[in-house]
């Protein structure tokens, strides 16, 4: 029975997966040729100039990648559930409601990891090849807000979209969209080095909300 479940949720995300891994190759692509075409133009000393004197990051087109990347698998997966009322049907399964919505929901936070730890270490890899180990760690510390706000968005749109009352959705919506902008507020490279038991406490604090709205959608919340 849990094999056919996670085969409906690949079923459900498998084009937007494989749309999302294709988007971040190409734009990691992008970005590794831009940088290499400037060290070719002005030489590695100016580039390493900008970075560490002027505080410039060089990868910032990768900003918001993982954030629509999160959203767009989290609305992928649990729109067709809520818009059809499959989720009602899911339930009638021979299993717990609890059972269900915990893979249905681990299913997509660990392909999304999983995405997001791979283009993480391809950028790692490429940056190593690239720049001295100081400006790749600085450089790891200034992406891993952004991929943290992708698992965010992700487990924000279940928590949105498995809520069963739109007089509910929207300030759900508002609390999660302020959350989410907290890992925006400032572009200065590594900035959000000191809080990674932040961004841990409000990973499982998105985790709880969202078991809220299951909870509710479960006893039939109008």
């Amino acid at each position: 029975m849990i094999k056919a479940l996670l085969y409906k949720e690949w079923i459900k995300t498998r084009w937007f997966l494989l749309a999302i891994a294709i988007a971040g190759l190409l734009l990691h692509i992008y970005m590794f040729m831009r940088v290499g075409r400037s060290i070719r133009l002005v030489g590695a000393e100016h580039i390493w100039d900008v970075i560490i004197t002027r505080n410039q990051f060089l990868f910032s087109e990768l900003k918001y990648l993982p954030l629509l990347s999160g959203a767009l698998l989290g609305l992928s997966q649990f729109i067709p559930e809520i818009t059809n009322r499959r989720i009602k049907l899911t339930f009638h399964l021979p299993l717990r409601e609890k059972t269900i919505t915990t893979w249905m929901i681990g299913f997509g936070f660990i392909l999304l990891t999983g995405l997001f730890l791979v283009q993480f270490a391809g950028m790692f890899t490429g940056m190593h090849l690239l720049f001295a180990p100081e400006i790749v760690s600085n450089g790891a510390l200034t992406v891993l807000p952004w991929y943290v706000a992708g698992l965010w968005a992700y487990l924000a749109c279940v928590f949105v979209a498995v809520e069963p009352t739109w007089r509910m959705r929207i300030p759900n919506l508002l609390i999660s969209t302020g959350l989410i902008r907290i890992l925006f507020l400032s572009d200065f490279p590594a900035a959000y080095a000191p809080m990674p038991v932040l961004m841990l406490a409000g990973t499982i604090l998105f985790v709880l909300f969202l078991w809220l709205s299951v909870f509710r959608l479960k006893v039939g919340r109008q």
